[in-house]
């Protein structure tokens, strides 16, 4: 179908890098935060997976090329914990809000991430 064939060469350009260490159960994968602006929503930044966005394949998080290396690790814990409560059927609002205290925590317990992100991993599937 010349719909799917679109959607995925779409794909392959906003794919930059997999970070295969955190792609176990889902597809953890850096991208073209740019092109994900200009061709889906204006407002994507940092990060998203699939229980939110529609465009994003299933089983994926997107982390924007714009974050900095350093800074990845904290959105990912977000957008793995967010899509791990909302596959159990929490709104994105709550999911959200208890995403966004898990990153604030580990970015002031900044030993604790490694292990909380081992456990939100495990949790995404």
């Amino acid at each position: 179908h010349l719909n799917n064939i679109k959607k995925r060469n779409i794909i392959k350009n906003i794919h930059k890098k997999k970070l295969k260490q955190y792609s176990k159960n889902v597809s953890v994968w850096i991208i073209n935060g740019k092109l994900v602006r200009d061709l889906y929503c204006i407002d994507f930044t940092e990060g998203g997976h699939d229980k939110v966005y529609h465009f994003i394949p299933e089983k994926e998080i997107w982390i924007d090329d714009d974050i900095s290396p350093k800074e990845r690790k904290f959105i990912l814990i977000h957008e793995l914990h967010e899509r791990y409560l909302m596959s159990k059927g929490l709104n994105y609002d709550k999911a959200h809000r208890s995403s966004s205290n898990l990153e604030y925590f580990c970015r002031h317990h900044p030993s604790k991430l490694s292990k909380r992100l081992r456990i939100e991993l495990n949790k995404n599937q």
